[in-house]
């Protein structure tokens, strides 16, 4: 009988730079430990955990010592194995097998995990990787098992199982990323469905060979988090999008004034530019007295928004504004070679 088709050991992390590989798997480690340290009452909670851990890297493979088949793991996290082969001894009884293997094409060590004995079958029927046909025939077609997901305990440790076998979640300080890589697109789009039922909303990909449910939200991530049982790892999110908001509040605050002082000496510029022009051409004496206080003073305070300019001189904002639009007005004239009257110029003025 082969084993699974669906379950391979893949680079997930190809195309990262080894030390970002190295943070990533250090944060889903530790992630995957704080939730196989939780306890678990219920056998049907048990059973619903063990059930997405065996769906999602689960295969059948010959136990050739014991002349028997068995349920083979493979996977980098020895807190999760050695979680799936505590309950599997707890509640159905059977024996484990655990090694550490090398692999060099990935540089990595990984955890390969064997359980048998006489239970495998039942174990198999529960966890979705063995059913019956109408025949009354063994057939082994992975599918998720109704059963195991009748409550929202089952259905959160079912979620919290498939993170064990498959699930890895970014450096929050990096990005806002989690995901679920699975071989089989039926348990790929169960665990879509159940996310999305309880408000997380994930998205759903192909990837290779590969179906990927993921999150890219921080608010989604912190209650992906909370709802497997990860309330470190969530608290950890929730402080880095705090400091990520109030440094982006920061910046944006910043960046307003910066973009005001850079409009407030844009116009001062463009202003004593056309005073320059109207006095270098005109003269003062030329100018009535109103436009000529307000010239000066732009002249001597380039730096003053309008606003500032106004109290300067005691003034409303609405006349110096119509003042220096008077002597813009004049410079344009100048500029477009437009007879300019000195006696027109002392007229009109506020």
């Amino acid at each position: 009988m082969p084993e699974n088709p669906n379950i391979s050991i893949t680079d997930k992390n190809s195309g990262m730079d080894e030390k970002q590989a190295q943070t990533e798997e250090s944060f889903s480690s530790s992630i995957k430990k704080e939730i196989s340290d939780l306890r678990i009452k219920r056998g049907s909670d048990a059973r619903a955990l063990l059930s997405a851990f065996t769906l999602g890297i689960g295969s059948l493979k010959l136990v050739p010592e014991k002349r028997c088949w068995g349920v083979h793991y493979v996977i980098k996290s020895r807190d999760a194995v050695e979680l799936a082969a505590k309950l599997a001894s707890q509640h159905y009884g059977l024996e484990s097998r655990l090694t550490e293997v090398r692999h060099d094409r990935l540089n990595a060590n990984y955890h390969e995990l064997m359980l048998f004995g006489d239970n495998i079958d039942r174990f198999m029927l529960d966890t979705g990787l063995m059913s019956f046909d109408e025949n009354g025939e063994k057939q082994f077609a992975a599918e998720v098992p109704v059963g195991a997901l009748k409550t929202e305990t089952q259905q959160k440790m079912f979620m919290r199982g498939l993170f064990l076998a498959c699930g890895m979640v970014s450096k929050p300080e990096k990005s806002y990323h989690a995901e679920f890589v699975i071989g089989n697109e039926a348990l790929a789009s169960a665990a879509a469905k159940l996310l999305s039922n309880h408000g997380i909303e994930p998205k759903l990909t192909k990837r290779k060979q590969n179906f990927v449910v993921y999150i890219k939200e921080g608010e989604k991530l912190e209650d992906l988090l909370a709802y497997i049982g990860a309330s470190a790892a969530m608290m950890e999110v929730s402080n880095e999008r705090i400091f990520k908001q109030a440094n982006n509040e920061a910046n944006r605050g910043v960046n307003c004034i910066m973009a005001n002082a850079e409009k407030v000496a844009k116009t001062s510029r463009r202003q004593a530019e056309d005073i320059a022009l109207v006095l270098e051409t005109l003269g003062y004496d030329a100018l009535p007295e109103s436009l000529r206080v307000v010239a000066e003073a732009r002249m001597n305070n380039y730096e003053l928004s309008l606003t500032e300019l106004a109290d300067e001189l005691s003034l409303g904002k609405s006349a110096v504004n119509y003042r220096l639009k008077k002597l813009q007005s004049l410079a344009d004239d100048i500029r477009n070679g437009t007879p300019v009257s000195t006696d027109a110029n002392k007229r009109g003025t506020k």
